[in-house]
Formats: C-alpha cells, sequence, structure tokens
C-alpha cells in the first residue's frame, strides 16, 4: 500500500502573506472553442509540500537537481511524535525521549508535532508555526549518523516568531557549519497522519527544475504488510 506524505499545490495552498501564491492560469480551453486545455501556473519554489536543498542556506551546497535518484529513496524511516504549540521551537529535550526508542540508524524522521491540523486556518498554521531551534539540529545530526532528510508537518524549519533561529537550524542542517561533510534535506510542509501504519520505505519525488536550489515535491511512503 502506498500512503501520500504531500500536499497538493494550488491556489489554497497557504503561505506567507508578504509573497505571491500560486495562481494557475488558463491559456488555451475546450469550452471556449481551443483545440486543447492548456494552463501555465507560477509558483514559489518554497510553497507548500517541498524539499530544501543545501543550495538553499549554503551557496557551496546542491541543488536539487545535483542529486541521484537513489538518493530519494530511503529505507528505514522513523517517525517521531512531538507535540508543540503555537510558535514553540523545538529543543533536545523534545527529542531526547522519543529518541531513547528509536533507532539511531534511521535514514529519514518523520517529525510529528499535530500542527499540521491547523493548516486550514492559513494565517495561524503560517504565521504561528513551530520551528527548529539550533540547538536541536545539532542534537539531531550529532546523534543520527545515518539521516539523510527530516520531514515536518508545519511550513518550515523556521518559525516566523524565531526567524534567526530558524535561520540558524537550517543551516547546520544543510551543511553550512559542523556537518558540511553529511547536509540532510529538508523536507517542510509534508503531511504526516496520526494513523500510519509501519512503514518501509519512503521515496521523495522533487521537481526538477534546473537552477533551483530546492523544489516542491511529493512524498509517499510503502507500508509493511499486515501479518
Amino acid at each position: 500500500m502506498l500512503i501520500k506524505l504531500s500536499h497538493n499545490l494550488s491556489e489554497h495552498t497557504p503561505f506567507y502573506s508578504s509573497l505571491p501564491k500560486p495562481k494557475l492560469n488558463q491559456i488555451y480551453d475546450l469550452a471556449k472553442g481551443d483545440t486543447c486545455n492548456s494552463y501555465y501556473f507560477t509558483t514559489s519554489n518554497h510553497a507548500g509540500t517541498h524539499v530544501d536543498a543545501p543550495r538553499h542556506f549554503n551557496p557551496q551546497g546542491r541543488a536539487i537537481t545535483d542529486y541521484q535518484l537513489d538518493e530519494f529513496v530511503f529505507t528505514r524511516p522513523t517517525v517521531l511524535d512531538v507535540p508543540l504549540h503555537e510558535s514553540e521551537l523545538i529543543q533536545p529535550s523534545h527529542l531526547e525521549p522519543a529518541l531513547a526508542v528509536t533507532p539511531l540508524q534511521s535514514d529519514i524522521l518523520l517529525i510529528r508535532t499535530g500542527f499540521g491540523r491547523h493548516r486550514q486556518d492559513e494565517r495561524r498554521y503560517v504565521d504561528q508555526g513551530p520551528g527548529f531551534g539550533p540547538d536541536a539540529a545539532s542534537y539531531l545530526m550529532a546523534t543520527c549518523p545515518a539521516l539523510r532528510a527530516i520531514a515536518m508537518d508545519f511550513p518550515s524549519v523556521s518559525a516566523l516568531a524565531h526567524e534567526e533561529a530558524g535561520a540558524a537550524a537550517h543551516r547546520i542542517f544543510l551543511g553550512c557549519t559542523a556537518y558540511a561533510d553529511r547536509p540532510i534535506l529538508l523536507i517542510e510542509d509534508a503531511l504526516i497522519p496520526d494513523d500510519l501504519p509501519t512503514l518501509q520505505r519512503i521515496t521523495l519525488m522533487p521537481w526538477l527544475f534546473d537552477g533551483l536550489d530546492s523544489a516542491p515535491c511529493t512524498l509517499f511512503a510503502e507500508a509493511a504488510p499486515h501479518a
């Protein structure tokens, strides 16, 4: 069974109020006598479910198109439940209890905070979303040596209420500091349901548009078969 872990991109995707939202324009329309239907769409590459590659913060880092396809497949996924309040930053103390019973060789972590339930309330979800503190980013990088990606059910590693802390966390995850030899991918605004079964494999499918630091993406998982 395949399980989608990403949201569809649309004109209703919650996004920052200071930036243009995704926009769909129809240029050919069968209903108007054209020979086909066709559209143009415009969007930020950081709108909706998307993946941050190292070049998002690191000018020497890899762009999303620098990755091989097999680097987008993860075979040791782990879900971490980390309940958070509005604008709260993840700290090591949030992660330590969950990681105490988690295989440290996981290659992708799904951080489930429950904040995704507010996604229909755009301003609450975007403007008051939680994020990572830099200490938590350093803790995860030090504790999980096989980690290659993190997915999260909130808009960004950077909480709007704590932008400097979020930028510092981004830089740690994306290899700008101590972990330049093993930066990880950051999948923001992911869909992580409460009732997930045991997951065997997760596949990331980013838009491969030359020149992008990061990209909108589809994320899906393969569930373990029932015994």
